[in-house]
């Protein structure tokens, strides 16, 4: 007899990170998930090393737990220096993330990418709304005006077991978060812009014991005879990336004792540190052309790649989960227009190409093995003062944004304070939701009637400051809006704010503009007084 049919609102290939990601989001709305993998177990060895700011606070939403905590490493501590050396290790210049953020959170944040998913296995096993089928990988699909029918079989990860039974799910939407080898993406034809990119490196990660030697906290080591680079990896964990170079033999890349050669000048071996693991892989800059075809979309690496040397790859895939998330909710409820997933697309591929430019643009001088112009570098790099903060944050534009200069920027979160309580306003605000915000009064008390319901059917909350809402505990709020010259505020579930206005009574005008670029039937029925 045949295994039934599955049914789901979102059906997601693959289970990495942005796939479970995206499923918890989908459920945080109510939107019935099934996942889909094709190998057995997660993988067990490191990738990201890096979390940014903004990421941390879609990820803290999802209620992982103090577990989530123990596996971070906050950057920007007293005595952490970001360093470029010179081949001597002679500081050239070096730059520096802070320890706070918009997001409420450190800029940047090191962990341990194979913990961070065991949790996001557990919270997943725990959720009702998301089934997950590990050896099973996608291989068809057909749509028609409502749904998305997909064929499954059983996998062993390499390659599909002959008398294993196929399935066949049927969705109202499919994601590829397939990784850089997409099915999904390679099934709908879709081409790659490449930057050219294309470089070969080494990646080891180590344990350091109580008697590893004193080391930069991180460095870009600027050695033409071997670029190499060193980041914390989470608490008592390093990284170090040694590009491959043409004389290198297979001994010093694929054994452990290349790896410990590699280590050597660095005064780290294996009396002094524990192997984790050593991979060859090639970065590349590159980011798929179209991101959406009817009711099939891409995120993650099945999207766009990036050298690693701004540590936004990782990042990037979760915002592509965060940025989705809520339109699929909204589409799968009737709530939304198909041209919400062509916002998505427009945002996201905007905001990562600009990412992915920058960050080839520092490969390419990180990459460079030519000893005159290396030299040429250094000297350049000599010549800046001082310390530049690093840079961790990219608006985003072009999609379901207002257009009032204030739309596409990230929205604040700080301490505020309700009663006795004390917390980041995320815990204050029931989400992911829409969310009006009001400096000293509660913006929702503008809406019209007609307004006011159709900002309930979408689930949209209001919070102010003031003698009668939350406590601006140390004033982020009120700097927030008086630098905006704004007195409301619309964010979006993904903390991007949709827009501002400078008069209370105009929140009205600011939710029919959200709701017209949802659904423009909305427009027809909708007051804009206001």
């Amino acid at each position: 007899m045949r295994a039934p049919d599955i049914a789901c609102d979102v059906l997601i290939a693959g289970a990495g990170p942005v796939g479970e990601v995206l499923a918890l989001l989908l459920a945080r709305h109510g939107v019935e998930v099934v996942i889909l993998e094709r190998w057995a177990q997660p993988y067990p060895l490191p990738r990201a090393v890096a979390i940014s700011h903004d990421v941390l606070r879609v990820v803290k939403s999802l209620e992982l737990g103090p577990a989530l905590d123990a596996l971070l490493e906050p950057w920007g501590q007293p005595g952490q220096r970001f360093l470029y050396q010179d081949a001597r290790g002679e500081p050239l210049t070096e730059t520096r993330y802070l320890p706070d953020s918009e997001s409420g959170h450190p800029q940047m944040c090191g962990f341990s990418q194979p913990e961070l998913e065991q949790l996001l296995d557990q919270r997943v096993d725990a959720e009702p709304l998301v089934r997950r089928y590990r050896g099973m990988s996608l291989v068809s699909w057909s749509t028609d005006d409502d749904s998305v029918t997909a064929l499954a079989e059983p996998h062993d990860g390499l390659a599909a077991i002959p008398a294993g039974e196929p399935r066949r799910i049927r969705a109202s939407y499919l994601v590829g978060c397939d990784g850089a080898n997409s099915t999904v993406r390679g099934l709908l034809g879709i081409e790659l812009t490449d930057l050219g990119f294309d470089r070969d490196w080494l990646v080891v990660d180590v344990v350091l014991g109580d008697s590893a030697p004193r080391l930069p906290y991180a460095s870009q080591h600027l050695d033409p005879a071997r670029p190499t680079t060193l980041v914390p990896a989470g608490p008592g964990r390093r990284r170090w990336e040694f590009m491959v170079m043409p004389s290198d033999s297979e001994t010093v890349l694929d054994t452990d004792q290349g790896a410990w050669q590699l280590l050597a000048p660095w005064h780290v071996h294996p009396g002094n540190a524990t192997l984790v693991r050593r991979a060859r892989y090639t970065f590349r800059a590159r980011w798929a052309n179209r991101w959406r075809e009817h009711r099939v979309v891409l995120a993650g690496d099945a999207a766009h790649q990036m050298p690693p040397f701004l540590g936004q790859g990782f990042n990037s895939g979760i915002r592509d989960a965060a940025n989705l998330a809520w339109r699929l909710a909204l589409l799968v409820k009737g709530l939304a227009a198909d041209s919400l997933l062509e916002d998505y697309a427009t945002e996201r591929l905007g905001n990562v190409r600009r990412i992915v430019e920058e960050t080839a643009r520092i490969g390419e001088l990180i990459c460079t093995i030519d000893p005159v112009k290396a030299e040429h570098r250094n000297a350049q790099l000599r010549q800046r003062r001082g310390i530049g903060t690093a840079r961790v944050n990219w608006p985003i534009s072009g999609g379901t944004v207002h257009s009032d200069g204030s739309g596409g920027a990230l929205g604040p979160q700080a301490q505020v304070g309700r009663g006795d309580s004390d917390a980041l306003l995320d815990t204050f605000l029931p989400g992911p939701a829409f969310v009006l915000l009001g400096r000293t009064a509660d913006p929702a008390q503008a809406l019209t009637e007609p307004t006011r319901t159709a900002w309930s059917t979408i689930g949209g909350l209001s919070a102010h400051f003031g003698t009668d809402g939350l406590v601006d505990r140390d004033g982020t709020y009120a700097r927030w809006f008086s630098d905006r010259g704004a007195e409301i505020a619309l964010i979006r579930p993904d903390h991007h704010v949709f827009g501002t206005r400078t008069e209370p009574e105009s929140a009205n005008h600011l939710v029919t503009d959200l709701l017209a670029q949802l659904q423009p039937r909305w427009a027809d029925n909708l007051s804009t007084t206001g």
